[in-house]
């Protein structure tokens, strides 16, 4: 089966990721050997909600270029054949997202396509199924990031055995779609519940139980209604990377052994569980968070006010929808999906 060493690039709100593997093209294509796989926090939705006229700062824009500079020379590095890319939330929103995402182009030699909430849905199910290997009929996905999320299954349809990638890409889909992320969770927080200004100081910490009640009293009320029969009672698998609101809850959990899990059923919890890993966080300091090895460590690692917003957002959404079970699945954005997508072939890499 002749195979081609892609590249997919996920630029999201709050994180820009990179993964390289072999694909065999098949049909359908399937994920070979990954060669590389990272994510960079860049805090675009932060830096959007703390601006006052609803753009991204040349400060964003310049940290975010340079991050897609040091990604692009890693595609050169391990001989990507070609690559695609895809921007979200963020910019579609930001008055001067289009802008920005002109100037990669312009600067970079890199097209970059803006992706509906509809397609984000159809790349995280497809990187569920890319990674997980369960039967599409069974998948419910949801994909999180810093400014909406995506939850996804297969809709009522007969599926013949067989299905891959490139089929399930035809077949319908439905999703519960919503605006919150990690980084619009954390404004909320800040403006809303406690009061005070989201540019002046963003972190949130310490924060009460009585703040993080409201929080998810409120997201509630703002989620979209109602909340899809499919999901009530259902067994969800959660994809993210290091610094996802599942893998912050399976670790404050416990649920993941040394340098993570690879293993979805190695970290499910339900919504007690993530009410347990929130009362871990409550009424600490950014200091005292950071110190948790739970949280995470280095350089790469989110702002630890964005702790409580995470845990909040979940568990609104959880106890809203009736889900029954959340199983964590570590994953690269959606980076799977979209190298067995049909988009994997928008841009050469020049210099390979």
């Amino acid at each position: 089966m002749a195979t081609m060493r892609r590249g997919a690039f996920d630029i999201g709100s709050g994180a820009t990721k990179l993964m390289i593997a072999d694909v065999h093209l098949g049909p359908p294509p399937r994920l070979g050997d990954v060669h590389f796989a990272q994510e960079i926090p860049v805090s675009f939705t932060m830096a959007w909600k703390q601006s006052s006229d609803g753009t991204l700062s040349p400060e964003i824009q310049e940290q975010g270029l340079s991050v897609l500079r040091q990604l692009l020379a890693e595609c050169v590095r391990m001989g990507v054949q070609e690559h695609s890319a895809i921007a979200t939330e963020v910019f579609r929103k930001a008055s001067n997202g289009k802008a920005f995402l002109e100037r990669i182009r312009d600067e970079l030699n890199m097209e970059v396509e803006v992706v509906s909430q509809e397609n984000e849905a159809q790349l995280g199910f497809l990187t569920a199924m890319a990674l997980s290997g369960r039967p599409a009929a069974e998948m419910i996905c949801w994909d999180s990031g810093g400014g909406s999320f995506q939850i996804t299954s297969l809709a009522p349809v007969e599926v013949a055995d067989g299905h891959g990638p490139s089929q399930l890409s035809e077949l319908p889909l439905q999703s519960y779609l919503g605006c919150w992320g990690s980084g619009n969770t954390a404004h909320l927080l800040v403006e809303a519940v406690q009061g005070r200004c989201f540019a002046e100081q963003p972190s949130p910490n310490p924060v009460s139980a009585e703040e993080a009640e409201a929080l998810v009293s409120r997201l509630r009320a703002e989620l979209p209604a109602p909340s899809p029969s499919w999901l009530r009672g259902a067994r969800v698998t959660a994809i993210g990377g290091p610094n996802s609101m599942f893998r912050l809850a399976a670790g404050l959990l416990q649920l993941l052994p040394a340098g993570g899990t690879s293993e979805v059923e190695a970290a499910c919890y339900d919504a007690n569980g993530i009410r347990k890993a929130l009362q871990r966080v409550l009424c600490q300091s950014d200091k005292e968070l950071e110190a948790m090895p739970e949280i995470g460590s280095g350089a790469l690692r989110d702002p630890a006010g964005f702790c409580v917003p995470k845990l909040c957002l979940l568990l609104a959404v959880v106890e809203s929808c009736g889900i029954a079970e959340v199983c964590f699945q570590s994953a690269i954005g959606s980076c799977p999906g979209l190298l067995v997508s049909s988009r994997t072939s928008t841009s050469r890499q020049q210099n390979a």
